[in-house]
């Protein structure tokens, strides 16, 4: 099942979090630094399941260079959310996902774009996004990724 926003994304991937206590203020709002925690959860696991469970074994992993986000309401304790998470393009040393904190009724609670650059593990420089992951990344989101 795919959720579609505004901007005509639709999200073959989600992730239900499992809120704690300790993730909110004295407001019992979502602490605002908590949400990013929650993307990367939904960041690993979405990137995981293209890895063929061996994590951290690739010769380049993708690091976050930039997050433009937007808060557009605040999410309570007693509210139930996930993580939609789809790559929107690919470049040839970078892509870009874009993710969003929804609540169960489908409310878009924050926004995220997250543009990240493949390094190479032992040189820590840019490398270029493979073969391999360019065919699944693109097999998955069922469109055509290629320097969008």
């Amino acid at each position: 099942m795919t959720k579609q926003n505004k901007r005509n994304i639709n999200f073959h991937h989600r992730y239900g979090v499992q809120m704690r206590f300790n993730d909110f203020d004295m407001f019992g709002h979502l602490n605002n630094t908590v949400y990013f925690e929650y993307l990367d959860m939904a960041k690993y696991a979405y990137f995981k399941q293209f890895m063929d469970g061996a994590f951290g074994t690739e010769p380049t992993v993708p690091v976050i260079l930039k997050i433009d986000a937007v808060f557009l309401s605040p999410v309570h304790i007693d509210d139930s959310v996930e993580v939609l998470t789809a790559v929107t393009a690919l470049g040839d040393t970078s892509l870009t996902l874009s993710q969003q904190l929804v609540d169960n009724a489908g409310n878009i609670k924050f926004t995220a774009e997250v543009i990240m650059v493949n390094i190479d593990v032992k040189t820590q420089q840019p490398a270029t996004i493979g073969d391999k992951w360019r065919k699944e990344f693109t097999a998955f989101e069922q469109e055509n990724l290629h320097n969008k």
